[in-house]
């Protein structure tokens, strides 16, 4: 069923949003300066359908956190990135397909980073299990996050010498995080 569209204004541009998703992306950008938004982007046809995929996405949305998250992805989209640029075209489509239970385990897995190296992109598949979840539901979570092509699984040597498997960020959940503010003043 199609809703209704409203209208964002971007970058001096009035982006059609669902009905659904625009007091959450006018929140999402409330933060953004003028200065920090990619206009030569915003303007583009690629921005154009990443608007397209946010709509559908919103469309089949199962919670109002989703909905938030993919409007926040929409306004990282229209920001300014320093280089790498994230994927954002492939960012919002994991963003689409992300249960509420990915989604919540995919923040879990950002506050379990060591915050001393929270670039070393690692947890340990036997590692601490997150307050409110089972070791079975958080393990099958992070085995759908590696089916999104966030998380891989890898064998490395462990603090003591001994070999450990552990779950690895990939640079896509690196770039979805960016889009979607997970860490640091992403917004």
């Amino acid at each position: 069923m199609q809703e209704g569209l409203g209208l964002a204004v971007l970058g001096g541009l009035d982006v059609p949003v669902s009905a659904r998703l625009s007091p959450l992306l006018a929140d999402a950008l409330a933060g953004l300066e003028a200065d920090r938004v990619d206009v030569a982007y915003v303007r583009s046809a690629a921005f154009r359908a990443n608007v397209m995929q946010a709509n559908r996405a919103a469309e089949i949305a199962e919670s109002d956190g989703k909905l938030a998250l993919i409007a926040r992805a929409l306004a990282g989209c229209a920001r300014l990135h320093p280089s790498p640029t994230p994927d954002r075209f492939q960012a919002l489509r994991v963003v689409e397909g992300l249960s509420a239970r990915e989604m919540d385990a995919l923040g879990e897995v950002f506050d379990l980073l060591d915050p001393i190296e929270p670039f070393a992109d690692a947890l340990p598949v036997r590692g601490s299990v997150p307050l409110g979840w089972s070791r079975l539901e958080f393990e099958g979570a992070l085995a759908g996050l590696a089916g999104l092509g966030l998380l891989t699984r890898e064998d490395r040597t462990g603090s003591l010498g001994t070999p450990e498997r552990v779950w690895v960020l990939t640079p896509l959940a690196r770039g979805v995080a960016t889009l979607c503010g997970f860490f640091g003043g992403a917004l």
